[in-house]
């Protein structure tokens, strides 16, 4: 986990990320964490152009650290500018799908080829289930028309199964045409189903189909996301824009992303703070309330309104009557108009007053500001639970049209006074 944070005005962005990385591993059956506190999640994309990229959650794709293809894009960059600052993360991203160097068409097939063998074992599971057998090795005693009759449902359930928004049909095809040579020849010696009986071989072509339909329309479920978030301006912006992407990894040669909506200053937007990853205690600062404790009163709320009108049923006696559909929606427009209530009351006495202020503030106020809400986090994570997944040294930047991208705090994992030519080279 991390906590990261993007503050901004009609005059700068501020950008602020910890530095803990939570590193997982498996020891005798047992998940073991580890954190560290060193990681880079801030980065300067471009040399001249006022444009800076955090990353949260995972902080490699497919085993390449991100900083790699980030630093390497930004020598690749050069000089160069562009009008919109959506086009930076637009070119980053086709330079990470595009470079050879980082995930060869090699690496590429091996990484769905990963993919779809990690389904073998749920497809698998899905046949037993609807052979009726709790166990893959209870599939050994069914006959070939009972296994045959188990794909055959699972095909319809799998079949059933939503292709998310942001794959194609194309996707799957791509992954039975890419997978299906190299595992069709060894389905006999290592796909346990056939493993059992060699006479169910007339059911690979099949089952290898659903495998790759499978792989593919549940490609999120167990999939690393990494967030990333590009800030700053494009030359023909003269106030501050903030791209946000969840990056899914690759699904053969397409590099899986999703565009959240960007927030782009204006005359009317005064200001805008934006947490990611973990952000209950920088929520709970912009809002005047947690918000666990939001949601519970909500629900608190609804519930009290029901139990009200129990009772006040029960007063009025056998004579009263009151339709449940009609006593449903009354609860509902009550608790509707009580919740608009008190969050405009939110609104007004602590989300619209901090975004005036902010608006007003300095930049190195700004700049405290977000360093202040990371160190906030970082101490609620630190007493409150056992992990250190929000610690160490807290980088900060400040990214203004005409001044670019300004290191406010920056860790080094080395003494700077002793590696000036570190900073020559830079």
């Amino acid at each position: 986990m991390t906590a990261e944070i993007a503050i901004m005005s009609r005059t700068a962005v501020v950008l602020a990320a910890d530095s803990a990385t939570t590193i997982t591993s498996w020891k005798d059956g047992q998940q073991e964490k580890r954190y560290f506190k060193g990681a880079n999640k801030l980065f300067e994309l471009s040399r001249v152009g006022p444009v800076g990229l955090m990353i949260y959650g995972s902080a490699d794709l497919h085993g390449v650290p991100w900083e790699l293809p980030i630093k390497a894009y930004r020598e690749s960059l050069g000089q160069d500018q562009y009008d919109k600052l959506e086009t930076y993360p637009q070119r980053f991203f086709e330079f990470v799908e595009k470079e050879e160097k980082f995930f060869s068409e090699e690496a590429k097939s091996t990484t769905l080829f990963d993919l779809v063998a990690a389904t073998l074992y749920r497809l698998q599971m899905r046949i037993a289930h609807h052979a009726g057998v709790e166990q893959l090795e209870d599939l050994a005693n069914k006959s070939d028309e009972e296994i045959d009759g188990a794909l055959q449902r699972s095909e319809i359930d799998i079949d059933a199964l939503p292709l998310p928004l942001l794959l194609r049909d194309a996707d799957i095809a791509n992954a039975y045409a890419s997978t299906a040579p190299k595992l069709a020849p060894m389905a006999g010696s290592s796909i346990f189903l056939f493993m059992q009986s060699s006479s169910r071989e007339f059911l690979v072509t099949r089952f290898l189909e659903a495998l790759a339909k499978l792989a593919v329309k549940e490609f999120f479920l167990y999939t690393d996301k990494t967030g990333v978030v590009v800030a700053g301006y494009g030359k023909e912006e003269y106030f501050p824009v903030l791209e946000t992407f969840d990056c899914y990894g690759f699904l053969g040669d397409r590099l899986i992303l999703n565009r959240l909506s960007p927030t782009i200053m204006d005359a009317n937007c005064p200001a805008v703070i934006q947490p990611f990853a973990t952000t209950h205690m920088i929520d709970t600062f912009r809002m005047g309330i947690s918000p666990d404790v939001f949601n519970t009163v909500n629900t608190s709320t609804t519930q009290a309104f029901g139990e009200l009108s129990d009772k006040i049923i029960a007063e009025l006696g056998t004579t009263a009557t009151l339709d449940a559909a009609k006593r449903a929606q009354i609860i509902d427009e009550v608790g509707t108009a009580h919740s608009d209530r008190w969050h405009q009351h939110v609104r007004n006495q602590h989300i619209f007053p901090l975004s005036t202020i902010v608006h007003l503030l300095p930049l190195p106020e700004m700049a405290g500001l977000a360093k202040s809400l990371i160190e906030l986090e970082s101490l609620k994570e630190r007493v409150t639970r056992p992990s250190e997944s929000v610690s160490g040294p807290i980088d900060v930047a400040v990214i203004s049209k005409h001044d670019g991208f300004v290191w406010i705090d920056r860790k080094h994992y080395f003494r700077p006074e002793l590696n000036h030519r570190f900073f020559n080279r830079a």
